[in-house]
C-alpha cells in the first residue's frame, strides 16, 4: 500500500479516516454506520439508535474529548470502514470478487467511484474516481454539483 498504484492519494485518506478532519464535514458516514448497525453489521456501538431505529439518538464519536465536535471526528470513518470490510466485503467475497479469468486478465480492483447519471438521457452528470484505494467521493460535493 505504501508503493504501490495510487499510494500518494490513499495513506492520506487511510490516515484522515482514523484522525478525522475538523474542517470538512461527511454527515453521510454517520448514516451509513447507523445503516450498517441496523443490518447487525459490527463493529455495532458507534451509534445508540432510536427503538425502532429509524433516528440516531447519540453518537458516541461525539463523546471524545475536543475532537468530538469536529466535524468529522477520529475514528468515526475507520470505523464504518470496518464495518463494511468485515459486514460486506469478506461477508459477500465469493459475490464480490472478481472471478479467476478477470484475475488472469490482469483486473485489479479498487474501491470509490461514484457516476450520476440523468436517468433518461444517460448523460453523465457527475462522475468520481478513487484516486487510491480508499477515498470516496465526498457526496455533498455531489448535491452541490447536482444543484448548479
Amino acid at each position: 500500500m505504501l508503493f504501490g498504484l495510487g499510494a500518494w492519494a490513499t495513506l492520506p485518506a487511510v490516515i484522515g479516516g482514523y484522525i478525522g478532519n475538523p474542517f470538512v464535514p461527511q454527515d453521510w458516514i454517520e448514516d451509513a454506520l447507523a445503516v450498517g448497525q441496523r443490518k447487525n453489521r459490527w463493529p455495532d456501538t458507534a451509534l445508540e439508535l432510536s427503538q425502532d431505529g429509524t433516528s440516531v439518538q447519540a453518537n458516541k464519536f461525539s463523546e471524545l474529548p475536543v475532537v468530538g465536535t469536529w466535524p468529522r471526528r477520529p475514528l468515526e470513518l475507520a470505523t464504518l470502514r470496518l464495518q463494511s470490510m468485515v459486514g460486506i466485503s469478506l461477508k459477500e467475497w465469493k459475490k464480490l470478487a472478481p472471478d479467476q479469468e478477470a484475475l488472469d486478465g490482469g483486473v485489479l480492483t479498487q474501491l470509490g467511484g461514484c457516476v450520476v447519471v440523468d436517468g433518461s438521457t444517460l448523460e453523465i452528470l457527475y462522475d468520481w474516481k478513487d484516486p487510491g484505494i480508499c477515498a470516496v467521493a465526498n457526496f455533498e460535493d455531489v448535491v452541490k454539483k447536482l444543484k448548479a
